[in-house]
C-alpha cells in the first residue's frame, strides 16, 4: 500500500501533471508541447511531444519535405 508521501505531484484541479519525453533531446519534461500527431491506417495513432527548448528546432525539421529530413525519406 502506498503512503501519502509517495503520491505523484498534481496539477491544479487535482489531476496529474503531464510528463512526457522530448522527441529531440529525450529529456523528460513536465511542460510538454505537442509538435505532431501521427495517424495510423490500422490501430491507434500517437502524439509527438517536445520540451519547450526543442520546439523551434523540431518544427523547423518538420517543415522540411520528408526526403530532406534527417533520417527520413521513402522506405
Amino acid at each position: 500500500m502506498r503512503e501519502q508521501s509517495e503520491r505523484p505531484e498534481t496539477a491544479l484541479g487535482g489531476t496529474r501533471a503531464p510528463v512526457r519525453m522530448c522527441v529531440r533531446c529525450c529529456a523528460i519534461t513536465d511542460t510538454p508541447v505537442v509538435v505532431s500527431e501521427v495517424h495510423q491506417g490500422s490501430g491507434p495513432g500517437f502524439t509527438v511531444y517536445a520540451c519547450r527548448d526543442c520546439v523551434p528546432r523540431v518544427l523547423d525539421v518538420l517543415s522540411l519535405p520528408p526526403a530532406s529530413r534527417p533520417g527520413g525519406g521513402e522506405r
